[in-house]
């Protein structure tokens, strides 16, 4: 009697093993785009956040509050803002009141946006 595996045995288990490699190999591509994206999205938020509160920061009458559209880049960030009235406001004048921020910071492969109010009574309660 001879000891050993036959090659058909051996054939069977080298592919059952490629199976189970290349269903390895498949979860790791996933979980690797999972993670990329997940930093993606970090980075876009934490910029978006650091914008929302320089914009929350600036006086009311500083020129990147200026109504109409404003931007920046940063390597490969894109930062842009729009600056409206609110014309919804009674009282004097609605531009000195209130301004509505429309705040979007974009990659090559997203974006994400934020539309924000700055107002006069809060920049004089914070200061």
């Amino acid at each position: 009697m001879n000891k050993g595996f036959t090659l058909v045995e051996t054939m069977v288990t080298a592919t059952l093993l490629l199976i189970a490699i290349l269903s390895s190999c498949r979860i790791l591509v996933a979980a690797l785009h999972q993670t990329r994206q997940a930093a993606l999205r970090f980075r876009l938020v934490e910029a978006l956040d650091y914008y929302k509160n320089y914009l929350s920061s600036l006086p009311l009458d500083s020129p990147e509050l200026a109504v109409g559209a404003h931007g920046r880049a940063e390597l490969e960030l894109r930062i842009d803002w729009r600056v409206e009235t609110d014309s919804a406001v009674p009282g004097a004048g609605a531009g000195e009141f209130l301004k509505k921020i429309r705040l979007q910071v974009a990659l090559a492969r997203g974006s994400l946006r934020l539309l924000l109010y700055r107002s006069q009574f809060i920049q004089e309660v914070r200061a």
